[in-house]
């Protein structure tokens, strides 16, 4: 079953304020865009949890922000995929971990490699009819580095990661899905940090 979508202009992008009250992916609606088509909106919104001057603050920062992140994203995303989702509370030290994650994956997304890294673990079952399943499994960062990495090798199973982007405007950077028929987007919203980018005589 696939994470359920909402109501997304076709550009890509709409206002913060539009997009917050109306999806679980709330660091994706800090920036106004249009989520990773199914499981990668997990991804996404994981990504876009950083801090910025603008957006606010780091939505994994401490154990608090952290379990409140968690039960927006992960809930929807366990919910759409018929998966338990855990209920305890995140400590400190697994928000720690969720943003060595996280910062590990945003540098993957410039082509750079990463450093390798302890990752989550995930069950997987054989039904009689030879279909086969996968679940996160562990609890705490574990869990949630199952369902994360599990999405990501997914999506890159099927092509979608490499159309998962950073802004090139150096003051944003949010992480965005580019959805053009030739995948060449470079910024998250063209009216905005492309404008922002150019020289007076390019405007």
């Amino acid at each position: 079953m696939s994470v359920p979508q909402y109501d997304w202009v076709d550009h890509g992008h709409r206002s913060a304020g539009d997009t917050a009250s109306r999806t679980p992916w709330r660091a994706i609606a800090r920036y106004g865009v249009r989520p990773g088509p199914g499981g990668l909106a997990l991804v996404h919104d994981f990504l876009n949890t950083r801090a910025t001057q603008e957006k606010g603050a780091d939505l994994l920062g401490d154990a608090m922000r952290a379990t409140q992140w968690m039960r927006t994203a992960i809930r929807a995303w366990a919910r759409a995929n018929s998966r338990h989702c855990p209920l305890q509370p995140l400590t400190d030290h697994d928000a720690q971990r969720l943003r060595k994650l996280r910062d590990t994956l945003l540098t993957s997304l410039t082509g750079v490699p990463a450093e390798l890294q302890t990752v989550g673990a995930a069950t997987f079952t054989l039904a009689e009819t030879g279909e086969m399943s996968w679940a996160p499994s562990g609890a705490g960062w574990r869990w949630i580095y199952g369902a994360i990495l599990g999405e990501v090798l997914l999506s890159q199973r099927t092509g979608t990661w490499r159309r998962l982007k950073r802004c090139q405007h150096e003051a944003c950077r949010a992480v965005f899905y580019d959805s053009s028929w030739n995948n060449s987007a470079v910024w998250h919203n063209p009216g905005m940090c492309g404008t922002a980018t150019q020289t007076p005589e390019q405007r």
